[in-house]
């Protein structure tokens, strides 16, 4: 994801303002987490590493999601002492018994700065295949983001891995490509009918954004209208769960509050937002169906940004 080519998502963890808060959120639903095995520090790559060179850490814990069935699988990863700014990508494999090829997986990323705690958030929802269970496990890559030399940081004991909410009774999940947003956008939009005898539903809506700046490169050319001469982007986000009458227009309304900006700096350039909300009521008035999306915006008086893809941009509506 990062400009020059890095694959892996790296999102600001750190240097950000923000201009609001995603009031109503509330808390996910929590099961028990399953703690890393092998925190401590790990040596970064220098920033020249081509993408098959990066070293992949595993760094351990487990969850299986049994042949079949559907879970809600989420994992912290904290981080800290970081020598240097360092691209921290957050992966979480899910992998056949004794095979280690990726039957799923999950990605986010962050830019970490010096000396800085940062917490990643990595979430969604993976499916066994009917012939076999899954076993999901968190890896991580660590780049120096500028200096070409080898660097290190510290994996903390508190990351974590879990299955958030047991079997999951319906899902809807979108991963969003990428896209440029020099005013507004509509990301990780589902479509989603509630099953019988389901009284509320749930949301999730993660964005991984990246600021334009300097030269045109990739989708931030300014002949798309891309704002890159200031020294930060302005994100805006809300998300929104509309359920629908049954000619398709919306019915009823819930959001996980006003729409709230970060302010995410060129230094730091990346960035993920996690939105959720839970327990949004079926209204019985209505359908069972659902649109839900994140609202994105970008402010007129700060730099554009890229919305970005390869499963770093994820949306569900569920039913536990």
């Amino acid at each position: 994801m990062r400009c020059g080519g890095w694959t892996k998502a790296a999102v600001a963890a750190a240097g950000m303002v923000v201009a609001g808060l995603l009031a109503g959120a509330g808390a996910a639903n929590a099961a028990t987490t399953v703690p890393i095995s092998a925190p401590g520090g790990y040596a970064s790559d220098p920033s020249s590493t081509p993408a098959t060179g990066k070293h992949t850490r595993a760094l351990g814990a487990a969850v299986t999601v049994p042949a079949g069935e559907t879970r809600y699988v989420s994992s912290k990863l904290n981080v800290d002492d970081a020598a240097q700014v360092t691209e921290v990508s957050h992966l979480v494999y899910c992998r056949r018994p004794g095979q280690t090829v990726n039957a799923a997986q999950l990605v986010s990323g962050q830019n970490v700065l010096a000396n800085t705690a940062t917490t990643l958030l990595t979430r969604g929802f993976v499916t066994a295949p009917a012939d076999s269970a899954l076993t999901c496990s968190v890896y991580a890559q660590f780049v120096n983001h500028a200096a070409n030399v080898s660097g290190q940081i510290s994996v903390l004991a508190s990351s974590y891995l879990q299955d958030v909410d047991g079997p999951i009774a319906a899902v809807k999940q979108t991963f969003n490509g990428k896209v440029l947003v020099n005013s507004s956008a509509t990301a990780n939009s589902v479509s989603f009918t509630a099953p019988a005898g389901a009284t509320v539903v749930q949301a999730i809506g993660d964005v991984n954004i990246t600021v334009c700046y300097n030269a045109d490169n990739g989708l931030c050319k300014r002949s798309a209208g891309a704002r890159m001469d200031g020294a930060n982007s302005l994100v805006g986000t809300q998300l929104v769960v509309n359920q629908l009458d049954a000619n398709g227009n919306p019915c009823n309304t819930t959001t996980n509050g006003p729409l709230a900006g970060v302010t995410v700096t060129n230094t730091v350039h990346h960035f993920k937002i996690n939105t959720w909300v839970t327990n949004v009521p079926i209204v019985a008035t209505c359908s069972r169906n659902f649109v839900v999306y994140t609202r994105v915006t970008a402010n007129a008086a700060h730099n554009s940004f890229l919305i970005e893809a390869n499963n770093e941009s994820v949306g569900a509506a569920f039913v536990p």
